[in-house]
């Protein structure tokens, strides 16, 4: 599972890349509770076990692309 957060003027947001076998643990469902109680825009993203490394990986890339271009 990967989690990434945002804080954007006065609202926050966070998205979550997981497997379907990921969202359905108990764990995870407490995980995305505690943020929408914090009053986060929460999105998921399920993806299948072949791909999720990839995934990750392209994640990553676009967190470094995005943050040059953040003062």
């Amino acid at each position: 599972m990967q989690i990434t957060s945002c804080n954007t003027a006065k609202t926050k947001y966070v998205q979550i890349y997981l497997t379907e076998k990921e969202l359905n643990k108990q764990e995870t469902k407490d995980i995305i509770e505690e943020y929408k109680q914090k009053k986060y825009s929460v999105a998921t993203f399920i993806t299948g076990k072949e791909n999720y490394p990839e995934i990750l990986k392209r994640i990553i890339e676009k967190q470094v692309e995005i943050s040059r271009y953040v003062c």
